[in-house]
């Protein structure tokens, strides 16, 4: 049996870095696939010092047009809304003209020593390459922490964790195949053809 043993000198240093990315309020999946639907979990692994947890805000990022949250037992889901200078074209035709603009999870009771999951499926928007922060509000019975520190365009995301507060993050990554395994409009397609065969006259 091969064993390898690591310097101390490292483990306490591996040590240290997992203790600082978990002391953070952070995302669940650091990477989304462009113009996929995906589950952005907010993790909120630790209250204010001792005080718990009352009501986690997440300000959405530009780009993001499509959002649904996911309730939370005990707690109130609210969604605050900003209007588009433009209108966007949605599904079955019907234009976007406002979008989600924060989610906030209110009125519950998190443990300062108890992991909290706050859920939304969100579309990512088709930028490969780009890093979406979801600056994060925390507030608690007493006290609030505020995780919005983040990095210019065009830096490495991982120079987040220097900072002093840093945001939750998602990195965008390109996409190989559609999501559902062919594009919407060869769904479309496809719907339309078996609509025909079944109203089509018998012989």
């Amino acid at each position: 049996m091969t064993r390898t043993f690591l310097p101390v000198a490292v483990l306490g240093c591996v040590a240290a870095l997992s203790s600082q990315v978990y002391a953070h309020v952070v995302l669940q999946n650091w990477e989304g696939v462009a113009g996929y639907q995906e589950y952005v979990t907010v993790v909120v692994p630790h209250g204010c010092g001792l005080s718990p947890t009352t009501e986690l805000r997440v300000k959405i990022p530009e780009g993001i047009y499509i959002l649904v949250p996911e309730d939370k037992p005990g707690w109130q889901t609210r969604v605050k809304t900003r209007k588009l200078d433009r209108p966007l074209p949605g599904e079955g035709g019907l234009k976007i003209t406002e979008v989600a603009d924060e989610v906030s999870w209110v009125g519950g009771n998190l443990p300062p020593d108890r992991l909290g999951r706050f859920t939304m499926l969100v579309r990512l928007p088709n930028s490969p390459g780009a890093t979406l922060f979801f600056k994060t509000f925390q507030k608690c019975a007493q006290g609030e922490s505020r995780w919005i520190d983040t990095v210019a365009d065009g830096e490495p995301a991982w120079k987040v964790w220097a900072t002093e507060h840093p945001s939750p993050f998602l990195v965008v990554k390109p996409s190989t195949a559609p999501q559902l395994g062919a594009t919407m409009e060869q769904i479309a397609a496809e719907r339309a053809r078996r609509k025909a065969a079944t109203t089509a006259p018998r012989p």
